[in-house]
């Protein structure tokens, strides 16, 4: 009799296996964040070396910034010098606009107190003056030519001779011609002299004025030109130091530390290409990687689950996780994310079969020490069917579609059609065909080939198709 085994109630736990590559849950990558295309590596710490976080990993050669620094600290300090002699400047020009202003307003009200003075005081007094002198000549001219007549009357009387009155009478012409001046003195004062120096004061004090609004002007101007060269020197400052900034925050950047614990792993995937190799001496470009860092502490599996069984893959699943270097160890894990795109990279490698990447985290890592790049099997556990009837995956077999079991009953063994629905790597639920205890014969495969090779012949050879011991296409293998 062949081997057998009964049909039985059990559990059916459904699971999807899939290998893949064990990686870090958290690398942190070392970049090179220096300008420029040939930044210099002057310091590697050896390859696989353990860190801590903020130990020094690697170091570029600051020479050159360091140089532009002592530049760009020169450069700052004028700046800052420039600063405050503008604002000195700036300072003065208020002042001397202030106090040129303050002067031109004083010229001005003397210029206008000048006009007022001659106009109500020195003209008045003047005119006062000339026709009180010009009465007075007057009046000496009056009493001459009174005199001049006496003289006449008495030289009619042998009291004055000729000769006195000639004297007399060139008296009263002297006093006629004085007084004659005196009146013409005084139109003129009116006339022409007080126009003239009221047109004089009167422009004085419009030129005071001008003066005052340039003086205004001009002081805004020097004091808008200087502030203009204070705002310019504050924002040149600003530059310089600013760049100062940069060329320091680029001489911090010429060394990288650990930004977390792990393993110092360099990046050098293009292997075949000398140039491109990150070690000392050699140089490298802006945001190029250099290293990876990888936390050991927390490990999970990368793998990709074809397209007809995604559906099934669901953050949050239990999963057993086994490693090759570690064949005796069962790792417990839970899937942690499952991408909702396919893995486009993975095409070409698999006939245009469209696979999703899963990563699976490790829950424990049982004391083990673990590498990323080490090969491993994710078998996830995607359902359960309680208290169903099963059989072994040796019990049944496929043609056409169609799906049997050998059932044994005493010393007869007849083949029995049924109906299948899950299974995993080691069991298959039967739907229908089969009851509990039945005993079924574990080589079904080779009967199933047996009994539809005389009936395969019989149509011809057609349709050569060996039987199937995998009920459902979409389950994985171990």
């Amino acid at each position: 009799m062949p081997l057998s085994s009964p049909t039985k109630r059990a559990t059916l736990s459904i699971t999807v296996s899939e290998r893949g590559t064990v990686e870090s849950c958290v690398t942190v990558d070392g970049i090179c964040e220096l300008d420029g295309a040939q930044n210099k590596i002057s310091y590697l710490i050896p390859e696989g070396t353990k860190v801590k976080k903020g130990d020094v990993v690697a170091k570029f050669d600051g020479s050159e910034i360091q140089k532009n620094i002592a530049q760009q600290e020169i450069k700052h300090k004028q700046a800052l010098t420039r600063i405050e002699t503008t604002q000195q400047e700036m300072e003065i020009e208020r002042n001397k606009g202030e106090s040129d202003l303050i002067a031109a307003k004083v010229e001005l009200t003397l210029a206008r107190l000048d006009l007022e003075k001659y106009e109500q005081g020195d003209y008045p007094a003047e005119i006062t003056k000339q026709e009180g002198e010009m009465t007075l000549k007057k009046t000496n001219m009056q009493a001459e030519s009174a005199k001049l007549e006496q003289y006449k009357a008495l030289m009619k009387k042998g009291f004055k001779t000729s000769e006195e009155v000639r004297i007399q009478a060139s008296k009263v012409a002297a006093e006629e011609l004085d007084y004659s001046s005196s009146v013409q003195l005084l139109e003129v004062k009116r006339k022409f002299e007080h126009r003239r120096k009221t047109t004089e004061y009167s422009s004085k004090a419009d030129q005071a004025a001008k003066k005052v609004d340039q003086a205004a002007a001009t002081a805004k101007a020097q004091v808008a030109k200087a502030a203009s060269e204070y705002e310019a020197a504050k924002a040149t400052s600003g530059i310089e130091e600013q760049q100062l900034k940069t060329y320091q925050a680029q001489m911090e950047k010429t060394v990288i530390k650990a930004e977390q614990d792990g393993i110092v792993a360099y990046s050098n995937e293009r292997y075949w290409d000398p140039s491109s190799q990150v070690r000392e001496g050699a140089t490298v470009y802006s945001r190029q990687k250099i290293f990876s860092l990888p936390d050991m502490t927390r490990m999970q599996v990368k793998v990709n689950i074809h397209e007809s069984l995604i559906k099934k893959i669901k953050a949050g699943q239990k999963a057993e996780v086994r490693i090759d270097a570690f064949p005796n160890i069962v790792f417990i894990g839970t899937v942690k994310s499952v991408s909702q795109l396919a893995d486009s990279s993975s095409s070409w490698r698999t006939g245009g079969v469209k696979e999703y990447t899963t990563i699976v985290v490790i829950d424990d890592l049982v004391g083990q020490d673990l590498k990323p790049g080490m090969t491993a099997e994710a078998r996830i556990l995607v359902g359960e069917l309680k208290d169903v009837l099963v059989v072994p995956m040796q019990a049944v077999a496929e043609h056409r579609g169609d799906f049997f079991a050998f059932l044994i009953v005493g010393e007869d063994i007849r083949m029995q059609k049924v109906k299948v629905g899950d299974n995993n790597e080691k069991l298959v639920q039967v739907l229908e065909g089969l009851k509990e205890g039945d005993v079924v014969a574990l080589d079904a495969h080779a009967r199933a080939a047996a009994h539809f090779k005389a009936e395969d012949a019989k149509d011809g050879g057609a349709d050569e198709k060996k039987p199937e011991t995998t009920p459902a296409p979409e389950t994985k293998g171990p």
